[in-house]
């Protein structure tokens, strides 16, 4: 009402990129040498211009930034943990790159939950005491003096084989 003229419009567009969610995992691989992939992994509910998949250790520095997490061999990252991420985001993002943290992200951008990806690295150890050196004579004869360190693992069981690795027994001590 009244006197008044509008300028030209001009267009501001808002976005809200969402980082959906995954499903699938966890994961845990023992690391032995042999490859070690991930599969069954599924997003839902991600919008946003971009997307991308993610993969970070538990401190959030960025390992890599895979075309898909399937792609990803866990075993060559030796023991610890890693978390898959999808990130959905606009042109404007910056900081996505191996070596960044995501906490080092800017833009607009959204990260899904993560998947954790378990790597463990059993050591068998190192053994000390011996050589042993008995007779054959019908008296039985014990070792004593054995010495375990260095070993890690879930599982620890002491094995005698012969010398061609045939095993002969598993002792409780």
């Amino acid at each position: 009402d009244g006197c008044f003229a509008f300028s030209n419009s001009i267009s501001v567009t808002r976005t809200e990129p969402l980082g959906g969610t995954l499903t699938g995992g966890p994961f845990e691989f023992c690391v032995d040498g042999t490859p070690d992939m991930v599969s069954g992994i599924i997003l839902s509910g991600n919008s946003g211009a971009n997307s991308a998949w993610v993969v970070t250790d538990d401190q959030g520095n960025i390992l890599g930034v895979p075309p898909s997490p399937e792609v990803v061999d866990f075993d060559g990252a030796g023991a610890g943990v890693c978390l898959i991420w999808n990130i959905s985001y606009e042109a404007s993002l910056t900081g996505l790159a191996m070596g960044n943290n995501v906490s080092g992200l800017d833009g607009c951008y959204a990260l899904s939950n993560s998947i954790s990806v378990t790597r463990i690295e059993p050591l068998g150890g190192t053994l000390s005491g011996g050589p042993f050196e008995f007779c054959v004579d019908g008296m039985p004869d014990m070792v004593s003096g054995i010495t375990l360190s260095g070993n890690s693992g879930a599982n620890s069981s002491w094995v005698v084989t012969d010398d061609q690795g045939n095993i002969l027994g598993l002792p409780p001590t």
